[in-house]
This record gives C-alpha cells, sequence and structure tokens, in this order.
C-alpha cells in the first residue's frame, strides 16, 4: 500500500509540470482573445510600411552599418507552410528578399525599399524563406529554404549597393529535418534551431502532439560549413548541442550566453556557451542557465548593439491559425461577400523587450498589425521594426 502511494505521488510529482505549464497557456490563450486582449501601444510613433508591395515577411535583420533592414519575404507561406502544416494544390509563388533603408526619415516609400535580384539560383529550384543570418565581414546571407523538395540552408552574397543576391552554396545534412532560425558563431560555424522533431508533413498527430504538450524534441544544432566553402561538393559536419520544445528563434545574447525561442513554452531559454578549448573542430557545449517567461507564444528574438532582446511573437494561436488558413483566398479575393468576410479576420501581435535589470516589459499587443513574428531594433538610430509571418508590410516604430 505504501509502495502504492509512492509510485503515485511520483507519478503526480512527473506530472504536475507539465498540467500547471498547459494550464498557464491555456489561460494565456483565454485572456489573449481579440476580444479580450488589452491593447498596448509604448511607441513614440509606429506605422505600417509597403502594405501594398510586400507580404507575409517571416523575418527581419538589420544591418545597423547601412542602417538597412533585410527582409525575406514569402507569399507562397499562403499555400506551402511546412510548420503550420498548409499544403495547398497548385503553383506556389516564391520568396523574395527585400531591403529597406529605415535610416533615410521622411523619404518616399519608392525610394526606401528595394528588392534583390537573385543571381546563379538553379531554375526551377523554389525558395520559401523562414529565419536569416548575415555575415558582414562577407556579405554572406544565410537563410533557411523549406522546398518543396526538402528543407536547405542557402547562401547569397549580397551586394548592398547594386541589391543583388548571388547564390553560391547549399548547406543540407539529415540533421536540419525543419531548419527554423539560425545565428552566426563566426563565417564558417552556426547554430540552427529546428523547431519539431515530428514534422507536420509526415504526421499531424505527432507534431501537434509534441507542439501541445510542449515535448523536448526540437533541437539546436550546430553546423560546421568550412569544408562545404573550400568544395561546393562536400557534406558539412553537425551535431545536436540542445533539445527544447518547439525551438524557434535563436540569438546570441553576449559572446558566452545564447538565447533560443521556445514557442510551446511562451519562453526564451539561456544557455551558457563554452567553446571547445582544444578541438576547434568540436561543437561547443551549451548548458542551460534560465527561463524568460513572455505573455505570448514567442516566435523570433533579436538582440540590438546595447545588450537589450527583443521577442515577437503571438498572443493568440487559434486566431493566427485560422487568419494563416485564409490567407490564399483573402489576398485573392474578388467577390465582395468574401473581402467582407475576411476583413471581420484579426490576428493579434505581441512585441516586448528583456534585460536583466528590468525583466520582461510588454511593447506592444494588438491587432493592427497581424502575426507579428521578429522585433528588430536599432539601438542607435531607435528605429525598430516588426514582420508579420501573414502581414502586409511591416510595421516600423520609433522611439
Amino acid at each position: 500500500m505504501v509502495f502504492k502511494i509512492a509510485i503515485s505521488i511520483l507519478a503526480l510529482a512527473a506530472i504536475f509540470p507539465i498540467l500547471y505549464s498547459n494550464f498557464q497557456k491555456l489561460l494565456l490563450i483565454v485572456n489573449n482573445a481579440p476580444d479580450r486582449l488589452t491593447s498596448i501601444n509604448t511607441f513614440k510613433s509606429s506605422e505600417i510600411k509597403f502594405a501594398d508591395r510586400i507580404r507575409d515577411c517571416e523575418d527581419a535583420l538589420l544591418v545597423e552599418t547601412q542602417g538597412l533592414a533585410i527582409l525575406s519575404c514569402d507569399p507562397g507561406r499562403e499555400k506551402w507552410n511546412t510548420v503550420m502544416g498548409i499544403f495547398l494544390p497548385g503553383p506556389v509563388p516564391g520568396a523574395e528578399i527585400y531591403a529597406y533603408d529605415y535610416k533615410q526619415i521622411g523619404a518616399p516609400d519608392s525610394q526606401t525599399l528595394r528588392r534583390f535580384e537573385v543571381l546563379d539560383y538553379k531554375a526551377g529550384v523554389d525558395l520559401h524563406t523562414l529565419g536569416m543570418a548575415f555575415d558582414e565581414a562577407t556579405s554572406t546571407l544565410f537563410v533557411a529554404n523549406h522546398r518543396l523538395s526538402g528543407p536547405t540552408i542557402e547562401m547569397f552574397k549580397l551586394d548592398l549597393v547594386g541589391f543583388t543576391a548571388k547564390h553560391f552554396r547549399t548547406i543540407r545534412h539529415p540533421l536540419l529535418l525543419g531548419p527554423n532560425a539560425m545565428t552566426l558563431i563566426n563565417g564558417h560555424e552556426l547554430l540552427v534551431t529546428n523547431d519539431h522533431h515530428f514534422l507536420i508533413k509526415d504526421s499531424r498527430l505527432l507534431a501537434m502532439l509534441e507542439t501541445y504538450l510542449a515535448l523536448p524534441f526540437a533541437t539546436v544544432v550546430h553546423v560546421d560549413i568550412s569544408s562545404l566553402l573550400e568544395d561546393p561538393t562536400s557534406t558539412v559536419e553537425a551535431n545536436i548541442v540542445a533539445r527544447l520544445p518547439f525551438a524557434n528563434g535563436i540569438e546570441f545574447l553576449n559572446e558566452t550566453t545564447l538565447a533560443v525561442a521556445s514557442t510551446a513554452r511562451t519562453a526564451v531559454y539561456l544557455y551558457s556557451v563554452t567553446q571547445p578549448e582544444t578541438d576547434t573542430a568540436s561543437p561547443p557545449a551549451l548548458t542551460y542557465k534560465s527561463m524568460l517567461k513572455f505573455p505570448f507564444f514567442v516566435d523570433n528574438v533579436q538582440v540590438s548593439k546595447d545588450g537589450v532582446l527583443h521577442a515577437a511573437g503571438h498572443p493568440h494561436p487559434p486566431t493566427l491559425s485560422k487568419y494563416a488558413a485564409t490567407r490564399h483566398e483573402c489576398n485573392a479575393a474578388a467577390d465582395p461577400d468574401t473581402r467582407a468576410s475576411c476583413e471581420k479576420l484579426r490576428a493579434s501581435s505581441g512585441v516586448s523587450r528583456w534585460t536583466e535589470a528590468t525583466g520582461v516589459e510588454t511593447l506592444y499587443m494588438g491587432t493592427e498589425f497581424p502575426t507579428g513574428c521578429t522585433a528588430a531594433f536599432d539601438s542607435v538610430r531607435k528605429v525598430g521594426i516588426v514582420a508579420g509571418l501573414y502581414a502586409k508590410g511591416i510595421f516600423v516604430w520609433r522611439e
């Protein structure tokens, strides 16, 4: 009898954290429903730009020396989304890469948004962008690509004057199951998140269980492309360095601390990073430090030059899912009834920042700009940019 009670207590102790975490998430979803959401906007000024020219921009990264934001925008996500499980028949538009010159305050939009001309990318190969990373020293852009034939990471040489993106390498590895976001250690090493172990294209049930139970099956993978840089036919070295639930955005907070978004936990995990002392070919060691909780389901993270972590994400996943599932109809709608129905659909965005001194501060929460997934901030020019997974344009704020 005593043994059975002890087993029951141990079992309850094991599942209690999962039950409590899921209860917190359920409460967050209830409180963040569109008709209950408390709108917050702390910005000095904000506006939606380029709504008639770009849409569905998943990532935005800043090249602060140039006052440029690089945007990855994929209208094809409305029909092909390997993370959310949207696989519609028919032709799928490809992604485009843009540069927004945010330092030109007051300049006409026609002068501040430029599309990169993609060169040497193999004809007939599709491009469906997610996260990016940029090595300014070599002007190399790394882009996660969820091709219809399978995931890759593409490498482009950017010309930030002529606005061309010359493709020169493709990264593949069995451990890159679903590359979502990445950050650079140096010009030949990067850390990449795989958002799921069970891919939704293989099993919707298992992928949903992994998401909603917040199972720590997603991975952070260290990738060394040294040999690939020398020989385009060579392979890359890859090793798993961390596991967590629904790994998403990733960024170095400083030289020894890594921040990784866990969407399913409404959190950002912080890891201590220890570089190998002798064997430079070995991956770094990641040691869990702490977890930062946010008032939304965190998508991507960015760290500004002053060391402030900015996070963007989704306050209410059910409306995000409904919004995403209808974009292919709504953005092509000609029928008045369909347009009217689409205008009633709302999806929200959340933006917060964190420092060790101040903790988490919510900067924006609302439906004016939907599906916000990345917030990048130039701490010198005091300009921030939010990209939206299924939004038209980008959201620009100034402080």
